[in-house]
């Protein structure tokens, strides 16, 4: 089966267009391969991030979240500087 694809057109710095360019070279790959590479790789982040703080927020709205003052936390940190 046939992958469906789109097309979008981006503008960067000649700069970063040159940087990408080397790279896909170095990589014996397209310009295009790269930036999917690190399209997805941006995507896999986002997901596992926001993955992990929904975990968060259902654990500190959980009725056996406990939460530390300012004050705990700066004690807590000074002891660790000692």
């Amino acid at each position: 089966m046939a992958s469906e694809t789109g097309r979008m057109s981006v503008s960067v710095a000649l700069e970063k267009q040159e940087k990408l360019d080397a790279i896909a070279h170095s990589l014996d790959r397209s310009r295009n391969w790269l930036v999917n590479q690190a399209i997805d790789h941006y995507l896999e982040i986002h997901d596992w991030q926001t993955k992990k703080i929904q975990e968060r927020l259902d654990i500190s709205s959980g009725k056996n979240a406990k939460f530390h003052s300012s004050d705990d936390v700066h004690a807590m940190i000074d002891k660790f500087k000692a």
